[in-house]
C-alpha cells in the first residue's frame, strides 16, 4: 500500500512564482489591507497553491519485494507523482548507491526530515529520490545502522575549523554572499537589498584606517569573502564523524543543517589526500571518497578524514581501507614515472604570465593613476601563491603502478592530491597534447573515473611515450 510523504512536501512542490506573487500581496495586505492590489493577486497565489496541495495529494511511495526472475524477490522502492501527467519510478533497493538524511531547523519544528536516495542513473543533476519523511522514523533507521560500526572516526572541532580556514577561498565566499543578496532582493524587494549593500560599503569605510580608499576596500572585501566561504565550510562539516560498517561507511557532519549520509563500498571508485600549501607547513591532509552514483554529476567527493597528521592518517586509514592505505602510505609501487626536469618551465609558465601582467599593471598604475598603483601591488599575492604551488607540483607529481591501482599525485586548483585508482574503476583515459607539449613530447593525462566532465583526476607534463608504457596492459 502507498503511503504519504510528510505534509511539509507541500513546500518542495511551490513554485518560485508562489513566493513572487506572495511577497507583494502580504506587503500590500500589511499596508493597505483594503485596497485593490491587496486582493487582485490572491485568486493567482490560491490557484498556484491549490495546485501544490493537489500534486502533493497525487504523490506516494511503496516499499515491498518484486519479482526479480527465476522466483527470485527484489525488494525495491516505487514513487509516484504526477497531477495530470501520472509518474511512477521504480528504484531496486541492490542498485541504490547512497543514501542521506538531511535535517534543518525549519525542518525539525514539523518533523520532518530529507532522504535523498541517488543510483548510478537517472538525470546526473537531480537525485534519484527525494523525500521528506517523520524525522523520528528517520533517525530510528539511523540508529539501526550505527549498530553495525566496527570503527569510527570523530573529527575535533579545532581540525575542523584549520580545515576551513585553509580550504576557503574568497571568490568562493563572495559569489556565495552575492548571490544571497540578489535572491533576497528578489523575494523581499530592492529595497533590503540597497540598504544591505549601502552597510557593506559603509563598513568598508570603516576599516581604511589611513589606507587608500581603493586598496582598504579590495582587502575589506577579500576578507569578507574569506569569513564568508570559512563560516559556510565550517558549519558544513562541523561536528564530523565517520563509521565503517561491513557494506559501507556512515558519514555524519553538520551544525545547524546536520547530514547524515551511507555509501556502499561499491560506490567508492577511489580514495584521495588532498593539501593546501597551508596545510602542507603545518603538516596535516584531509582524505576524500571518490563515489559514483551520488551527488551531482553522479560522482560526489565525500570528506573522510578532516586535518589529520601523517600518524593519524596511517592509523585511521589502516582500518578504513587497508588496501588503498598500504597504496598510499608505504611509497612502494612496482613502476614509477614523473615529469622530466625540463617539465619545471611548463608548470611555471601561467604563474609567471600571471606575475607578469600583475607588474605591467602596477607600473602602468604607477605612471598614469599613482592612486591605485598600491591595488596593483597587491595582487601580487596570487601569483605568488601559485608559483609556490606549481613548484610543489613539480617535485611531487608522478604517476604508478601498485598492484591492481593506480597511484596519481598531482595538483587541481589550488591543491596537491595523491589519490588510489583502482584499475577496475577507471572508465576513461585521455591523454592530451597542445602544440608546445607536441614538440617537447609531453603530454597531460586525465584519469576519468566516471564521466569525462565529472570525476578525473589531471596530471600533467609527463612524457607520453612513458606513460604509455605505464599504462599499457
Amino acid at each position: 500500500m502507498d503511503k504519504r510523504p510528510h505534509p511539509v512536501s507541500v513546500w518542495h512542490y511551490f513554485s518560485r512564482f508562489f513566493f513572487l506573487l506572495a511577497v507583494p500581496v502580504i506587503q500590500a495586505i500589511l499596508r493597505e489591507p483594503f485596497s485593490k492590489v491587496a486582493w487582485g493577486n490572491l485568486p493567482g497565489l490560491l490557484l498556484v497553491a491549490g495546485l501544490s496541495f493537489f500534486q502533493y495529494d497525487t504523490s506516494g511511495y511503496g516499499i515491498g519485494p518484486r519479482d526479480g526472475g527465476a522466483g527470485e524477490k527484489r525488494p525495491y522502492l516505487r514513487l509516484k507523482s504526477g497531477l495530470f501527467y501520472r509518474r511512477q519510478k521504480i528504484l531496486p533497493a541492490d542498485c541504490l548507491t547512497s543514501a542521506m538524511i538531511r535535517s534543518t531547523p525549519l525542518l525539525g519544528v514539523f518533523g520532518a526530515s530529507q532522504l535523498i536516495l541517488d543510483t548510478p542513473a537517472a538525470d546526473s543533476r537531480k537525485p534519484s529520490a527525494d523525500l521528506y519523511l517523520n524525522r523520528a522514523m528517520l533517525s530510528g533507521w539511523w540508529r539501526r545502522m550505527k549498530r553495525d560500526v566496527h570503527y569510527r572516526y570523530r573529527a575535533s572541532q579545532a581540525r575542523i575549523f584549520l580545515m576551513a580556514a585553509s580550504w576557503s577561498n574568497p571568490a568562493s565566499g563572495l559569489v556565495l554572499v552575492g548571490i544571497l543578496l540578489d535572491r533576497t532582493g528578489k523575494i523581499l524587494g530592492e529595497e533590503l537589498s540597497r540598504s544591505l549593500y549601502a552597510a557593506a560599503n559603509q563598513s568598508a569605510r570603516l576599516v581604511a584606517l589611513g589606507l587608500p580608499p581603493a586598496v582598504a576596500f579590495l582587502g575589506w572585501l577579500l576578507a569578507f569573502g574569506w569569513f564568508a566561504a570559512f563560516v559556510t565550510q565550517f558549519f558544513c562539516y562541523g561536528s564530523f564523524s565517520a563509521g565503517k560498517t561491513p557494506r559501507g561507511i556512515l558519514i555524519e557532519r553538520g551544525i545547524l543543517f546536520r547530514s547524515r549520509q551511507y555509501l556502499k563500498d561499491r560506490a567508492v571508485r577511489a580514495v584521495s589526500v588532498r593539501q593546501t600549501l597551508m596545510m602542507r607547513v603545518l603538516r596535516l591532509s584531509s582524505v576524500y571518497l571518490h563515489t559514483i552514483g551520488s551527488g551531482r554529476e553522479k560522482d560526489d567527493r565525500s570528506l573522510l578524514l578532516a586535518a589529520v597528521s601523517q600518524e593519524e592518517l596511517e592509523f585511521h586509514l589502516n582500518r578504513i581501507y587497508p588496501m588503498d592505505a598500504e597504496c598510499l602510505l608505504t611509497g612502494r609501487h612496482e613502476r614509477k614515472i614523473s615529469p622530466p626536469r625540463a617539465a619545471l618551465k611548463s608548470f611555471l609558465l601561467l604563474p609567471v604570465c600571471h606575475l607578469l601582467a600583475v607588474v605591467i599593471l602596477f607600473l602602468l598604475c604607477r605612471a598614469f593613476a599613482p592612486f591605485f598603483a598600491p591595488l596593483a601591488l597587491f595582487l601580487l599575492v596570487f601569483p605568488l601563491y601559485h608559483t609556490a604551488l606549481h613548484i610543489a607540483a613539480w617535485k611531487e607529481s608522478f604517476l604508478a603502478v601498485s598492484g591492481k591501482n593506480l597511484v596519481a599525485c598531482g595538483y587541481i586548483r589550488d591543491q596537491l592530491f595523491t589519490a588510489v585508482i583502482p584499475r577496475e574503476s577507471l572508465q576513461c583515459l585521455v591523454i592530451r597534447q597542445n602544440p608546445f607539449q607536441r614538440a617537447s613530447g609531453r603530454c597531460s593525462l586525465r584519469l576519468c573515473i566516471g564521466t569525462e566532465r565529472g570525476a578525473c583526476f589531471t596530471l600533467r607534463h609527463f612524457s607520453r611515450k612513458e606513460a604509455e608504457a605505464l599504462l599499457s596492459p
